[in-house]
């Protein structure tokens, strides 16, 4: 298919692709950032059925927060509905607080409804997956919570079934 890049199973426009990399060139050279992660979260949605918007959301859901792009350029280059659910998936950075800004960006994804949630499910699975050793708690805590308070509000599915199985890896 011309115009479009196969990533595992999942299939990113060469657009989308071209952004992302675009985006976190200068951060990946001097922070070590790298693009896998966002590349695993778009494949989780994708092989989960997800639409079209909800896996380029899941793509950029951390350009927010990792690079200089903005919530304009995300809008001017994806649409509204993409650029709402990156919106929706970013952390306020004017909470200190660890605890405190992880419990806002939990209540702000399931205010945003459930494909922001879904994104978070797949974000929270890419992550927990990549783990080698146990994450420090609070960061364990904070991947608990959001999966209570996703199904809390939406009920259990694919990905938080996943995220559950993954999670049960690391006992207290």
């Amino acid at each position: 298919m011309r115009g479009v890049n196969r990533v595992g199973e999942a299939v990113v426009s060469d657009d989308a692709r071209r952004f992302l990399e675009e985006s976190y060139a200068e951060r990946r050279q001097d922070e070590g950032l790298a693009i896998e992660h966002p590349l695993a979260v778009a494949r989780l949605l994708h092989d989960d059925g997800q639409q079209s918007t909800v896996v380029l959301a899941g793509l950029l859901h951390d350009v927010l927060e990792d690079t200089e792009v903005t919530t304009a350029e995300v809008r001017e280059r994806f649409g509204r509905e993409v650029a709402d659910l990156v919106e929706a998936l970013t952390q306020d950075p004017a909470i200190a607080d660890y605890k405190r800004r992880k419990a806002a960006l939990r209540e702000q994804i399931v205010a945003a409804g459930r494909e922001a949630a879904t994104a978070a499910l797949a974000d929270k699975c890419a992550k927990v997956e990549a783990e080698a050793e146990r994450p420090e708690q609070p960061r364990l805590e904070h991947y608990r919570a959001t999966l209570a308070s996703i199904e809390e509000h939406y009920g259990r599915s694919t990905l938080s079934e996943r995220l559950r199985r993954d999670l049960a890896r690391f006992v207290d």
